[in-house]
This record gives C-alpha cells, sequence and structure tokens, in this order.
C-alpha cells in the first residue's frame, strides 16, 4: 500500500512535465521526419522507408507506447542538382491506463538547394491530421469513491467526448555538407505545432489546452576515422513549453568485409537528467536494424528501478544505378 501510494505522488509530481512531452527517441536520428520535415530526402539514395518502435517505463502506472512507420523519397529537378523531396509519416502513441494518446499522419515537402558540390540547403514543411483520444471504459470518477474504497458498480459521472481531432503544422531548415560518401554531417533546426492545435476534449468549456510548439536543433556527423570504421556523432537540444531535452549520442560503425557492404554498430547515448542507453545496430547491403535500452538515472528511477525500456529502429534503403552517376553529387 505504501509503495502504491509512493508510486502515486511521483506520477503526480512528474505530470506537469509529461504533459509537455512529444514523442521522443533515444535514436532520434534514426526517425528523421520527426525530428525535422527539412530531413525529407537527405540521405543517399532514391527511396526511405523507416519504422521506430519504443516501449517506456512500462514497469510503472503511466507507461508510454510510441511507434512511427515513414517513407520519404527524391524527385529530381535536372536543375544544378537540386531536387525536391517529400514523403508521409505516421505516428501512433499510447500511455497509461486510459490509453491516452494521438495517432494521425504527415506528409512532408522539401526542396534542396545545392550550394557547392559539397553543401546542400534544404528548407521542408509537414501538415498533418491527427485523433487524440482515450478509453472511458478504464475511467473511474469521483462518483465511484467510497468512504475508503472505489465502488466499481457505483455509475460513473458523465465525461466530456472521449477524442479530438485536429490539424498540426511544422517547418525545418537543414545544412547538408558532404565530401565524400563516408564524410558527411547535417546541422539543423525545425519548429513543430506552429499553429498550436487544442488538446482540450470538453470543447463547451472556457478553458484552454493547446499543444505547445517544439523547438528543435541538432548535429549529426558520419567520418571516417579508419578504412574499416566509421565516428558517428549526434547531438540533440529540443524545448516544448517548460520540458527540455537535451541527448548527445557516439557510435563506431565497424565495416565488415572488404565491400563494405555489411557494418555492425556499437555505441551510448546520454539523455542529461534522465537516462542512458547502451545500443548496437547492423547493417546488411540496404537494411539496418538498431536496438538500445534506456537505463534511468533520474529520480524517476526510483519508481522504474532503472528499467526506461526498450527501443527498435529499421530502416530500408533504396538505390538506382543511374547513367549519371559519375556526376560530383554525393547525395545521389
Amino acid at each position: 500500500m505504501i509503495r502504491r501510494l509512493f508510486l502515486t505522488v511521483i506520477c503526480i509530481s512528474f505530470l506537469n512535465v509529461l504533459q509537455s512531452q512529444d514523442i521522443h527517441y533515444s535514436q532520434f536520428f534514426n526517425s528523421p521526419l520527426n525530428l525535422n520535415p527539412a530531413l525529407t530526402g537527405i540521405y543517399n539514395g532514391d527511396a526511405r522507408l523507416h519504422a521506430n518502435y519504443k516501449n517506456q517505463w512500462s514497469s510503472v502506472p503511466v507507461d508510454y507506447t510510441s511507434a512511427d512507420l515513414g517513407a520519404d523519397f527524391k524527385l529530381r529537378t535536372g536543375n544544378k542538382g537540386h531536387f525536391l523531396g517529400y514523403g508521409v509519416l505516421v505516428n501512433y502513441d499510447t500511455a497509461g491506463d486510459l490509453n491516452l494518446g494521438w495517432t494521425g499522419a504527415n506528409l512532408f515537402l522539401s526542396y534542396s538547394l545545392r550550394l557547392s558540390d559539397k553543401s546542400l540547403l534544404t528548407p521542408g514543411v509537414t501538415g498533418g491530421y491527427y485523433q487524440r483520444a482515450y478509453d472511458q471504459q478504464n475511467a473511474i470518477t469521483g462518483s465511484q469513491w467510497g468512504d475508503k474504497v472505489v465502488e466499481p458498480t457505483n455509475p460513473t459521472e458523465a465525461l466530456s467526448s472521449d477524442n479530438i481531432n485536429f490539424l498540426d503544422l511544422g517547418i525545418g531548415l537543414n545544412y547538408r555538407w558532404q565530401k565524400a560518401y563516408r564524410k558527411f554531417f547535417d546541422l539543423g533546426g525545425s519548429l513543430l505545432h506552429i499553429n498550436s492545435p487544442s488538446q482540450k476534449f470538453a470543447t463547451d468549456k472556457s478553458y484552454t489546452i493547446d499543444r505547445p510548439d517544439r523547438l528543435s536543433f541538432y548535429g549529426m556527423l558520419n567520418y571516417e576515422i579508419h578504412d574499416d570504421i566509421d565516428l558517428l556523432l549526434n547531438g540533440l537540444y529540443s524545448t516544448q513549453d517548460e520540458y527540455q531535452e537535451i541527448v548527445a549520442n557516439a557510435q563506431l560503425k565497424l565495416y565488415l568485409g572488404s565491400t563494405k557492404d555489411k557494418a555492425l554498430y556499437l555505441g551510448a547515448g546520454y539523455r542529461f537528467d534522465d537516462a542512458w542507453y547502451p545500443m548496437i545496430a547492423l547493417e546488411m547491403g540496404q537494411f539496418y536494424g538498431g536496438f538500445s535500452y534506456d537505463l534511468n538515472n533520474s529520480a524517476w528511477d526510483i519508481a522504474s528501478s532503472g528499467r526506461g525500456g526498450p527501443e527498435l529502429s529499421l530502416r530500408y534503403i533504396w538505390a538506382k544505378v543511374r547513367a549519371d552517376d559519375f556526376q560530383p553529387c554525393l547525395i545521389f
């Protein structure tokens, strides 16, 4: 009983933080469309399919499950190496006993401007349609509370609508510098939820609950340090209302064989004041799979016992062989 009460108090104390969070992945670099619409089409290849899954805090009452599935493509304009990027992303997120969450899809559009033979500047936009909902059947209201215990047979109070629909808009900018296939970096920023969509279920009430905009800045580096080894460094700063997130990640990419079409990734990351995570990934030709596990080291580890939860990412990239591949276009 004491433990349950203690967990409840902790959950309430974290409520103001949790209600301001978007979906956030420790492997943020493996969910590029969630990070920045300007990353649409920014990869070596012609078409990219990616998926992510995260189960967070499954050992406590307010666990989170997040998943996405996205695809983006290039459309070359034939104009000085400029190209158009377009894509789609489906997001799913749910939390707690009431399965409070949101589901929806975004469309993406970007245009990459070639500044030189080594650099691109890409603005991007996104627009989405979402439904936010919860499960009323699992709700316990004040009318069901007896003198000392909950009386589930008592009728529940009338609740407001259990779902709302809204539009969501975002913008971003990305700079890519690439000297060689294994030497490149990205710098960029995005501003999401710029229309501050309403999140309240009781539309007839005077109070407001708007989804706060999220501002993010990041840097991602891939650098060849040996014929068979690349160094990958990724950093993210994100702020949304009162919530701030700083994530740093480092990996070694170890090539397996002389053809360089297979590689093992070993690394770790740290989300400041929250958790660190080891990660491993395997690349086989055009297919990539990565796995990480959050280990809490904040005050929340009293409730989670340090078990933040697993995260899985998958990616597949198609690359056509074209007659102009000899041209100096590194992001082909």
